[in-house]
């Protein structure tokens, strides 16, 4: 099976809602060890990017396909991110289109499918000059509405930072090394990198961690610029007692217990509990893990009541849509107040763990208001024993309650952070 043919038949499995990241790894076993970074690519990229080709596919198809014809149109998509932002060279992009649709068993679609490449070659300023504004973005209609509502200055910032592939981030491991100790090491071997925040390196280029200086000896792990945020505000002290109710796969809850503090990490999935044991165990950290619906925390294996709760809960990941494109084809306006109802239920449930005195770390990679601080703002309403903590005006910009940054096609993702404290 080629490559083009796998990425197809993966992203047509996904635009009918199928998971991006539950069906990558068995897509690309079917990809040469050789191609699995242009495999990534192709993916990737015509993810990040559809709502801007399917407005073009809607013009270069006199008519819609079939549904029982969708992987063509996934075929289209990726042969138009390939021609626009790929190296290889037009005639062999456009061939090689051409030839999986005989490995589709369409045969009939080759014609379709030369002439609306070769249409998209000549005519494409004209075609992206037809887009609507949502097209043009590469954002899904519902979403470009709400966040031109929420954020009108910075909307073209967003759909930029969406539109690409992030930069790697490393979060230096405090344990093993200083930050510009690190970032020597990086220098010495031809490394360019900047620092990022307060316990980052971000990479000029982009490499694979086999290539990262002394990562697997647990130097540093790959972790957003805004995720590592919460090291910050978390303000740990030396035996600071964690309890990190939905953890997996485990950065955040690595990144405390590097800064001393004793971590509890706790997560629904046995199978992604297993990748923060795994990601400590390269650290060099000891965390205990604890399998567990964050929505019921009375099992005694929790433990006791702890100075910080840590609740990085589920989303829409509106506010890392680079690294989870698929939320552009699969994500609905509906969803939004569904994973609300499920925030507040965790925000409830993680609230019983707190000490007296002390704090929760509400965490969302959402940019919906209704998930962030709409939620943390119902909440204090209705609890006493609540106070919501100001976060230093260094992170994103202010919002009712909490502080969200935005994504930067050169920095960070776009998360929302609060910290309540519990009364004495």
């Amino acid at each position: 099976m080629s490559l083009r043919l796998s990425a197809a038949l993966l992203l047509d499995k996904v635009q009918q809602g199928g998971s991006l990241n539950t069906l990558y790894d068995e897509a690309q076993h079917d990809v040469d060890d050789s191609q699995r970074a242009f495999f990534k690519e192709l993916v990737y990229g015509s993810l990040r990017l559809w709502p801007l080709y399917k407005g073009i596919t809607r013009q270069l198809l006199e008519k819609p396909l079939k549904p029982k014809d969708s992987a063509l149109e996934a075929l289209l998509i990726v042969a138009l991110y390939e021609l626009d932002e790929c190296t290889t060279p037009a005639y062999a992009s456009v061939s090689a289109a051409v030839e999986v649709c005989h490995e589709l068993n369409r045969a009939w679609a080759a014609k379709l499918l030369n002439a609306c490449l070769r249409r998209y070659q000549r005519d494409c300023e004209a075609l992206r000059a037809q887009l609507g504004d949502s097209e043009r973005a590469a954002l899904p209609g519902w979403l470009f509405k709400l966040l031109k509502k929420h954020y009108p200055h910075p909307l073209e910032a967003i759909a930029e930072a969406g539109r690409h592939k992030p930069p790697l981030t490393l979060r230096v491991n405090a344990q093993k090394t200083a930050l510009a100790d690190y970032l020597a090491r990086l220098e010495a071997e031809g490394i360019t990198a900047t620092t990022a925040g307060d316990f980052g390196v971000t990479l000029q280029s982009a490499l694979p961690v086999s290539q990262i200086p002394l990562f697997f000896d647990g130097f540093a792990s790959v972790q957003d610029q805004s995720a590592q945020i919460a090291g910050t505000v978390a303000a740990v002290t030396k035996g600071l007692r964690v309890l990190d109710v939905c953890s997996a796969p485990g950065s955040k809850a690595c990144h405390l217990a590097e800064l001393g503090a004793q971590v509890t990490a706790m997560d629904v999935s046995p199978s992604r509990l297993q990748s923060v044991e795994d990601n400590a165990q390269r650290l060099g950290l000891s965390i205990k893990t604890v399998v567990g619906d964050g929505r019921d925390l009375t099992a005694p294996a929790v433990g006791d009541n702890f100075d910080l709760v840590l609740l990085d809960v589920p989303c829409s990941a509106t506010g890392v849509m680079r690294r989870n494109p698929d939320v552009k084809l699969i994500r609905l306006k509906t969803d939004i107040p569904q994973f609300a109802a499920l925030q507040a239920e965790l925000l409830q449930s993680a609230w019983q763990k707190v000490r007296p005195g002390g704090k929760l770390l509400y965490i969302t990679c959402s940019l919906m208001p209704a998930e962030n601080e709409d939620v943390v703002s119902d909440f204090v309403e209705i609890t006493n024993n609540a106070q919501v903590i100001p976060l230093s005006e260094t992170i994103g910009i202010e919002k009712k309650v909490g502080r969200q940054t935005l994504p930067s096609a050169s920095g960070g993702d776009g998360l929302y952070y609060c910290m309540l404290e519990k009364a004495v």
